[in-house]
């Protein structure tokens, strides 16, 4: 019986952690481009989403939306290349982050990446918009 007992309790447990580990992990990759696709005015040349972050551009309007660490509840934030004073990124934990200044917002917008790759396309994609604007 005490050993039932102490199954139950394990098993509420990792029911528990296992919940909050899906909370924390912020959107899927299937709804932040629902996101993106639901703006309206916004046609998308490229996009990009990993662990619960996304960007995406829309190169002829010369604005990109994105959705950044912490940012997962609200809708995407939409950048005019006005808006963009610095982007970078570096290795972190054997992927990316891109670390976006803007106008608009006190705080650095960040993003993941899986690879360098991808992360140096998306530094040409910010470097054509705002040259282009």
């Amino acid at each position: 019986m005490l050993l039932l007992i102490v199954l139950a309790v394990m098993g509420v447990g990792l029911a528990l952690a296992l919940v909050a580990w899906l909370a924390t992990r912020g959107p899927s990759e299937a709804e932040i481009f629902r996101r993106f696709d639901a703006l309206e005015g916004f046609t998308i040349t490229e996009r990009h989403a990993h662990e619960g972050t996304g960007i995406a551009a829309d190169e002829a309007r010369g604005r990109v939306a994105v959705i950044g660490k912490g940012l997962d509840k609200r809708p995407p934030v939409l950048l005019a290349a006005r808006d963009l004073t610095a982007w970078r990124y570096q290795a972190k934990d054997q992927h990316f982050e891109m670390t976006l200044k803007t106008r608009r917002f006190p705080q650095p917008l960040v993003v993941s990446f899986r690879k360098r790759a991808t992360a140096d396309e998306w530094l040409k994609i910010f470097r054509n918009i705002v040259e282009e604007r």
